[in-house]
């Protein structure tokens, strides 16, 4: 039950004593005994108290007390709705305070309740009679002291179960953060002291052998100067990977560059990508669009690790011949649609499942709520990746 919903039933609860009033005096309207206003303004005098009275307890029940005494002297009917309203009165008491004004607050109404039930002087009675006036008023009284203090108890036991509940929550949510940092440093370690220094020492040697051969012939130059800047890049993207790793608070500092980039450079990076393949010895025609430049960051860099993947496995798996196709295209709805296909038959004999490129290209795209595909070209030649990033959230704009 939601906190508005157990408000407001709590509420209704307090309105019984109303309820009472309401189709109690009616009923105990006689002939010989009317009911008069005086009935009426004593019990809906004590149904309002219990109704607007719960934050003052102790003083509810001392003015329930005191109406008891008085409807007796009067003699009204409204006795009977004010014992309901104490009762349920000292259920509050109990609730809500400690013992001492709960021992108050039953001498009270036990007052009350002794002058209301005893009509006859205190001196003529005798023990037998007073013990079991007595007796009976505490069992009166007892019922809803113990039944208060009973639902401060479990209202305690929840509060306390919730508690735990958080604790245990925050405990387990530190501990994951804790595994997902030891993680995040073992990558970076094996990072750093694996791929970083293989990448570094291929770009050492690029520059090496591009110097001790200056007379080389412009292809072979061109070559290995793109596979230095190439090299030289990824160099400096796997060192800061290794920072955002070590430290996920640089990814909002410098970091962060190669996680993300400006839309508006997208066209041009898409450019370099297909440049960088065509150097490599690989046909390819490709047609990319100008409008992706106003994609939202996320979008683009999934984009762009599409494209790059893409061409990574044509090299390696299409063979010497193959040529290739690249699509880049925006809709008119804002979605943009990629399509890689390359017509190598080293795709269709042996397909590239070994790595875990497409796997990551797929969770990339599925993540952002987009559809991937590859496979097989048409009529099992080749090999084709399609791939769909939908309109965002902030890319559609207010409905």
């Amino acid at each position: 039950m939601s906190p508005p919903t157990r408000s407001r039933s709590a509420f209704l609860l307090r309105l019984v004593p109303t309820a009472l009033a309401v189709f109690y005096l009616p009923l105990a309207d006689q002939p010989g005994n009317p009911v008069d206003g005086w009935a009426w303004a004593f019990a809906l005098g004590a149904a309002a108290l219990f109704a607007f009275g719960r934050r003052i307890p102790l003083t509810m029940v001392l003015c329930l007390s005191g109406l008891l005494v008085i409807t007796d002297r009067i003699g009204t009917h409204a006795d009977v709705v004010v014992i309901l309203a104490t009762f349920a009165a000292l259920i509050d008491l109990a609730l809500h305070r400690d013992r001492r004004w709960i021992a108050a607050g039953v001498l009270a109404a036990a007052v009350g309740l002794f002058v209301n039930f005893v009509d006859v002087p205190l001196a003529p009675l005798q023990p037998p009679f007073f013990f079991v006036v007595t007796g009976v008023i505490a069992s009166l009284l007892g019922a809803p002291i113990l039944l208060g203090l009973h639902l401060k108890a479990a209202r305690l036991a929840t509060a306390e179960a919730q508690q735990r509940a958080v604790e245990l929550e925050q405990r387990r949510e530190s501990e994951k953060a804790m595994v997902r940092a030891t993680e995040r440093t073992a990558i970076a370690r094996e990072l750093h002291d694996i791929v970083v220094h293989h990448v570094a020492s291929i770009v050492l040697r690029v520059g090496v052998a591009r110097h001790l051969d200056p007379d080389a012939d412009p292809e072979t130059a061109a070559a290995l100067d793109d596979v230095h800047a190439t090299g030289t890049a990824a160099l400096a993207d796997l060192r800061r990977l290794v920072a955002v790793l070590r430290d996920p608070a640089t990814l909002d500092e410098e970091a962060h560059a190669p996680l993300l980039l400006d839309p508006a450079d997208l066209p041009d990076l898409l450019h370099q990508a297909v440049a960088r393949s065509r150097n490599a010895g690989l046909s390819l025609d490709a047609s990319v669009d100008p409008g992706v430049a106003g994609l939202d960051a996320v979008r683009g860099l999934a984009l762009l690790r599409v494209v790059q993947e893409g061409l990574t496995n044509v090299l390696k798996h299409a063979g010497p011949h193959a040529s290739a196709t690249v699509t880049v295209a925006a809709t008119a709805d804002g979605a943009v649609r990629i399509d890689i296909f390359d017509d190598g038959t080293a795709a269709k004999r042996h397909p590239p499942t070994g790595g875990h490129g497409l796997l990551g290209l797929r969770e990339r795209i599925h993540l952002l709520g987009g559809e991937f595909e590859a496979g097989p070209g048409l009529g099992l030649a080749g090999w084709r990746i399609q791939a769909v990033l939908p309109v965002t959230a902030m890319a559609a704009g207010p409905a």
